[in-house]
């Protein structure tokens, strides 16, 4: 009877061995990062944002030419878009962290939001204008929750009670994505003043067309040289100024509530890093 006790003990012990060990050496299932924007192209655009159409613009001479960008995170029911068990297995969520962080960047007046840590399904803010956020900036929510013993398919991950799901956006730029910027920051109001935040709608024209030129340069050095110049060119359009100041010759708008021209000139930075050469001027 005591050798019978003996190995019973034994068998909940070898038993016990791969749950303890799934919990040790699973890794949070991954999924791949979406890359998000500060402006997406308007009614001017048939495809917006992954082939979601915008509409809402009237048609006619005048349409919008770009409209702000938006992080919208749909939870679903218990976070059911975003948990890789729903509608597979029974799961209970246990915690919900998102977690902001942002790269530093100095300019002349700041840009960018700021680093953010939030927890618990109650607490998490599921819209985050991007417009004024650098590129960089990334989003990581984590999801923690119980289930039945499962399989998730990740390789190399043991079934288990306990599972994570981590997703991420991450602000990126690019020359079309710099283009819908200026295009925005054309039409758009600067406060209680009603003026766009580059108020020369010429000047918004030719700074679309100098993106589109750069578009256009294949040699790696005459790009360069061509980024260069047009860094230089954002940096002399930076205008610091109230809100009463409404003149039609003005420059692109850099205030604290307005962070225009420095935001452009991050997006500049990033995109000339991207493409392995650092031409900031601020």
């Amino acid at each position: 009877m005591r050798k019978v006790l003996v190995l019973a003990v034994l068998a909940l012990i070898v038993l016990s061995v791969p749950a303890m060990a799934a919990r040790v050496v699973n890794v949070p299932i991954p999924h791949d990062p979406f890359t998000v924007y500060q402006a997406y192209c308007g009614k001017t655009c048939s495809q917006v944002a992954g082939n979601k159409e915008f509409l809402g613009a009237a048609a006619g001479a005048d349409v919008i030419k770009a409209v702000p960008g938006v992080l919208a995170i749909v939870p679903g029911e218990s976070w059911a878009n975003f948990v890789t068990a729903a509608g597979k297995v029974a799961y209970t969520v246990t915690n919900v962290t998102l977690r902001k962080t942002v790269p530093a960047y100095e300019c002349t007046v700041a840009v960018g939001g700021a680093n953010v840590l939030q927890q618990g399904t109650a607490n998490i803010t599921t819209w985050w204008p991007l417009m004024y956020e650098i590129p960089g900036t990334k989003w990581t929510l984590t999801i923690t929750y119980k289930t039945p013993v499962w399989n998730d398919g990740v390789p190399g991950n043991l079934p288990a009670t306990t599972h994570q799901d981590v997703w991420t956006w991450q602000v990126g730029a690019n020359f079309a994505s710099m283009i819908d910027l200026i295009n925005l920051f054309s039409e758009l109001p600067a406060g209680s003043c009603q003026v766009p935040l580059i108020n020369n709608k010429a000047l918004a024209n030719e700074l679309v067309a100098e993106v589109q030129k750069l578009q256009a340069i294949t040699d790696p050095a005459e790009l360069s040289d061509a980024f260069a110049a047009f860094v230089l060119l954002l940096s002399d359009l930076c205008v610091t100024v109230d809100c009463g100041t409404c003149a039609p010759d003005l420059g692109i708008r850099n205030t604290t509530e307005n962070p225009a021209c420095c935001k452009l000139l991050a997006d500049a930075d990033f995109i000339a890093a991207e493409m392995g050469f650092n031409q900031a001027a601020k």
